[in-house]
């Protein structure tokens, strides 16, 4: 059976001012993910080292609407967000995101480890799928745009993401409608969601064909 886990880590921690301040934006925001998508999580979201986290996914419904989340709470910094697919050898641990070993980890750390050689912010190792290097390209494309975003434009592509009206994400953002669609044909914002919805579902037809 396959499975999808997330290796999540800080970019340039240790130059982050206040690093205590980050990592309790973190914590709060992973609980925060824990229980509003708990249905979704065979393993919760856990910090692992201080400025890494993980989890392991039921399936890829929302995982980037999860990294979009993040980035926005734990705003101007940046997260690397790498995608493992493969086995979990060993039982899976339902309370924390630790303790465990397979394929999948080793892959989201792999993807991990690439990022890290970029300034790109996400990855997917380990699919079985002719179309493996085109996401990966495009997560890459879409790594290159949201880098340049301010606070207020991933505050609105969260929402849009989220499903709320023009009118819902001004009055949240504190712009005015015709600011909001700027942003949204600026930042190229429907047709990212349109390539993080399309990318979630090959994503699952590839855990459910292993």
């Amino acid at each position: 059976m396959k499975h999808i886990v997330l290796v999540g880590d800080i970019v340039a921690s240790r130059n982050i001012d206040n690093r205590s301040g980050m990592q309790a934006r973190l914590n709060n925001t992973i609980q925060s993910l824990n229980r509003h998508q708990k249905e979704r999580l065979r393993s919760p979201y856990t910090i692992t080292l201080g400025d890494e986290f993980q989890a392991v996914f039921k399936q890829a419904t929302h995982i980037f609407r999860d990294a979009i989340v993040l980035l926005l709470n734990l705003y101007p910094v940046k997260i690397r967000f790498s995608y493992g697919i493969g086995s979990i050898d060993t039982p899976i641990n339902t309370r924390q995101s630790i303790g465990m070993d397979g394929s999948a980890f080793h892959n989201a750390r792999a993807g991990i480890d690439a990022l890290k050689k970029t300034s790109h912010l996400f990855n997917v190792q380990g699919m079985d799928n002719v179309c493996s290097r085109l996401i990966r390209e495009n997560l890459y494309l879409i790594s290159h745009n949201i880098e340049s975003w301010n606070k207020n434009r991933l505050h609105i592509f969260q929402l849009f993401l989220e499903g709320r009206s023009v009118k819902e994400i001004a009055k949240h953002v504190g712009i005015s409608d015709k600011g909001v669609y700027k942003s949204i044909d600026a930042g190229a914002l429907k047709t990212i969601k349109n390539l993080f919805d399309e990318t979630g579902k090959i994503l699952d037809k590839d855990l459910t064909a292993g």
